[in-house]
């Protein structure tokens, strides 16, 4: 005996014990006596067991022809026998498929079997005497379940061993079909000697007990070969891809051909599965999970990126008279479901029976269904169509139609937050593309939402972190003032040249908005059910209205937009018609009041320029008080309503100082009531330097030029720091400036005893400078002469110095109150917050004033955070 016969003993008789198999068994063609028949007598024996209704049973020895009861029980055995033995399953298989030979179904019709078949199957009217009597039908199914379990089973199980998913399923289907073959025989047999209404209630009964069976033995490893398969097919059946398929932007030409062939292969494949009984519960769940699957692959693989606009979407609109139009990838997913998708489902559950069937409400859900799971998608690439508007036009047309529910609102909302805080509000990205970002959000959401409850949700962490970034109101005051040639070249990458266009459109959709609202608007519709108490109804995108108010107060913009034109009117820029425009532009939206002080600005350059030519022709009758050429011009500005530009005093050349003196003695004659006060940081000098291998010309600042003029006075070839400061008496940060930038231009020389020398020849400057060679050897100390200690600054004007100590009171209670200690930026934040008027400092500019306190003793840094010392 093999070990695999061994094997297999065990395993049955383990069976055997679960089933027990104490049912009758064919008997046998001898019935054994309890003593020899007599002569004459017939065979059989006369043992027969009468039992009495309603009192012991009693064994006695009697003749068949005396005992009726013995000779019809003798006959049923006899019948039972021949039957059983006749439509009993081989006891073992060899084969996959074969379960031994089926008898030969012309046996059937001989009479002794027909007559022994009729006796086993109604024993009450053919046999009224005989006490034991069995149910055929049901030894049949006992029988099939033996079989199944101690032959079907064990190859099914060596099915599931082959590599190839479809030879596990075929080979599983194979062996199920030669089983069924075997049962369906002996009930077939059966069947031949029974009412028709009776043998079809008998085999529904018995297919409903063999299916069940199967399907509670389905294995893990079929089903999954089942899984694969009919993916497969459905997949080629619905149009979806392959997962192994490269995806593409494309959609594929499907194949008719190929289609209908995929088509009956999974009709039959259903079919076969009904037959053996694999169609039950399992396999409808599984039906429906890959169904479900397949409307998610093909709403991704079909319209991922899809976005085209819907050109004919507002005519179809007002053509049809609807609010809701479906856009074109809702149209053709609508078609795909009902045309593709229900058909299919039709097709299977109709082939399964058992009472499913697919009604039209269904097919709608099915609809609602993938519209559903298209806005999923359209959610997940918000992100993406934002930024790519107005290209996207199609993929938020499609968002406006699926999401009308306030549960899929907020999902829309949650989702692009989370986006926005991992792809956009970080440190990686510049603030120009947050604020460009930004725009495109405005105006997509106002297609997607014209209520603005959703931008408003969203855009919230954004506005706050806007108000963390310095550059915030400098990049949209300069975008606002950009030249419209600017629009399509390469200032896009500095500047925020959208604002140029959308500032007209705005400005004239502001002025309609704050009109009274149109009680006859026909386009008229409520708020939404997610609206809060505050809604107000905008008809326009207003993205203007909406960055100014992302800076949390008006009043930070016009005092931004007033610093950034004053420093334009006071550049080399000969004409200002943008400025002025932009200005008018925005009285619109703020009103003439807000933007007085900017009218004033402008008026005095004008002003300016034509004093400076009165100025100059009155020089010109006067010279005797000239001694050289007239070379000054001044712009005169009103102290009250230009920005706090601040003061630094320096030494100016002589023949400046003179022509200054000269200036304002013609401009005192000219307004008698106004003095004129020079700041000498913020003006321009054109200096024309002869050295002895080269002529340099350079427009500079005004510190810059007295720096370099100081070296060309008698005996000045060389200046050391310390005595070039007291000599000018500049601040020190305007030196160092002044100092660096004619190094780096090979006018000046700096040597290793802090002395700066006048490079006359090229040839010297191509020397490393003590400077460049600190920088490559990151050396702090390379200066023999001690640093220059660090002095104070100077030339700040008495406001400012009232502005840094309310700054500083504020910094005070903070420290004192809010918390102990607190970081640079939680100060400035803090800062920006609380002063009404706003907070103009950058970051650097308040650590270097915090520093300023730590030399003090006011405050010190602890891991990072400034707190007040304890005095």
């Amino acid at each position: 005996m093999t070990a695999a016969t061994k094997w297999n003993a065990r395993r049955r008789r383990a069976i055997q014990s679960v089933f027990p198999t104490d049912i009758s068994q064919p008997t046998p063609h001898s019935t054994p006596s309890l003593r020899f028949p007599e002569q004459g007598q017939a065979f059989g024996g006369p043992l027969a067991l009468t039992p009495q209704k309603g009192g012991p049973s009693q064994f006695f020895l009697t003749s068949p022809e005396n005992n009726p009861q013995a000779a019809q029980q003798i006959r049923f055995d006899r019948s039972w026998h021949v039957v059983t033995s006749r439509i009993a399953l081989p006891p073992s298989v060899s084969a996959e498929d074969s379960f031994g030979s089926l008898p030969n179904s012309q046996d059937d019709e001989d009479g002794l079997f027909r007559d022994a078949l009729l006796d086993v199957l109604d024993p009450g009217l053919r046999l009224p005497f005989a006490a034991h009597t069995e149910n055929i039908l049901a030894w049949h199914t006992q029988q099939v379940r033996l079989h199944f379990v101690s032959h079907v089973l064990p190859l099914l199980a060596v099915c599931d061993d082959y590599s190839d998913q479809t030879q596990v399923l075929l080979g599983s289907i194979r062996t199920l079909e030669a089983a069924h073959r075997q049962y369906s025989f002996g009930l077939s047999s059966i069947f031949r000697a029974m009412e028709e209404d009776d043998a079809e209630l008998a085999l529904m009964k018995f297919r409903r007990d063999l299916h069940a069976i199967v399907g509670n033995s389905i294995s893990s490893a079929l089903m999954d070969a089942l899984r694969s398969v009919l993916g497969h097919l459905m997949k080629a059946v619905l149009g979806v891809s392959s997962g192994d398929q490269p995806r593409t932007r494309e959609r594929k030409s499907v194949d008719p051909d190929q289609v209908d062939k995929s088509r009956k292969e999974l009709h039959q494949l259903v079919d076969s599965l009904c037959e053996v009984g694999v169609a039950g519960e399992k396999f409808q769940i599984l039906f429906a999970e890959l169904l479900d699957g397949m409307m998610i692959s093909y709403v991704r693989e079909a319209f991922a990126g899809m976005w085209e606009p819907n050109q004919d979407l507002e005519a179809r609109a007002r053509a049809s008279g609807r609010l809701k139009i479906q856009p074109k990838c809702v149209r053709e997913l609508s078609d795909w479901v009902e045309n593709q998708y229900a058909r299919l489902a039709v097709e299977v559950t109709r082939r399964l029976g058992g009472g499913l069937q697919v009604s039209w409400t269904d097919v709608g859900r099915w609809k609602e269904i993938a519209v559903g799971r298209l806005a999923a998608l359209r959610i997940d690439e918000l992100f993406d169509i934002v930024i790519s508007w107005p290209s996207s036009e199609g993929g938020i047309d499609d968002l406006r139609y699926a999401v009308t529910t306030p549960q899929r609102r907020l999902q829309l909302t949650d989702a692009f937050s989370a986006t926005l805080q991992r792809r956009l509000l970080h440190a990686g990205r510049s603030t120009l593309d947050i604020l460009r970002t930004y725009i495109a959000m405005i105006r997509t959401f106002h297609r997607l939402d014209h209520s603005r409850v959703l931008l408003d949700r969203v855009a919230y962490s954004l506005q706050l972190y806007l108000c963390t970034r310095e550059d915030t109101v400098r990049i949209i005051v300069t975008g606002l003032l950009a030249s419209p040639e600017e629009v399509g070249s390469e200032a896009r990458n500095t500047k925020l040249v959208e604002l140029v266009e959308l500032l007209v459109q705005d400005s004239d959709q502001y002025r309609s908005d704050r009109q009274d609202e149109d009680w006859d608007d026909l386009d008229w519709i409520p708020a939404p059910v997610d609206a809060g108490t505050n809604y107000r109804r905008r008809k326009s995108e207003d993205v203007i209205g909406t960055l100014i108010g992302a800076l949390g107060s008006p009043e930070v913009f016009i005092k931004e937009f007033q610093s950034i034109v004053g420093e334009r009117l006071l550049s080399e820029q000969t004409g200002f018609d943008r400025e002025v425009g932009v200005l008018g532009l925005l009285k619109k939206r703020f009103g003439e009041s807000s933007l007085q002080a900017c009218d004033v600005m402008i008026k005095d350059i004008e002003d300016s320029i034509r004093l400076d030519g009165v100025i100059h022709r009155g020089a010109v009758n006067h010279p005797d008080k000239v001694n050289r050429d007239w070379t000054i011009h001044a712009r005169i500005l009103s102290r009250l309503y230009w920005p706090e530009v601040g003061e630094e005093r320096f030494h100016l050349p002589s023949d400046i100082t003179e022509m200054q003196k000269m200036y304002e003695t013609i401009f005192e004659r000219l307004k008698p009531s106004r003095k004129i006060k020079w700041l000498h940081h913020l003006g321009q000098a054109t200096v024309e330097l002869e050295l002895e291998d080269r002529t340099i010309l350079e427009k500079v600042h005004t510190y810059e030029a007295a720096v370099i003029t100081a070296f060309s006075e008698e005996n000045s070839s060389s200046w050391a720091f310390d005595d070039l400061w007291m000599k000018l008496e500049m601040d020190e940060d305007l030196l160092t400036a002044a100092l660096d930038f004619w190094e780096k231009k090979h006018v000046l020389r700096r040597l290793p005893d802090n002395t700066y020398v006048v490079v006359e020849r090229l040839s010297h400057a191509e020397q490393p400078s003590s400077l460049e060679m600190a920088q490559s050897s990151n050396v702090a100390a390379v200066d023999t002469a001690p640093a220059t200690p660090r002095r104070a600054k100077s030339g700040i004007s008495e406001k400012e110095k009232e502005k840094r100590q309310v700054y500083w009171q504020f910094i005070v209670g903070m420290l004192t109150n809010s918390s102990p200690a607190m970081p640079l930026g939680q100060i400035s934040m803090m800062m920006k917050m609380l002063i009404a008027d706003g907070f103009p400092w950058s970051n650097e500019e308040l650590q270097e004033f915090l520093g300023e306190k730590i030399a003090d003793g006011e405050v010190e840094v602890v891991g990072g955070k400034y707190k007040l010392i304890k005095k």
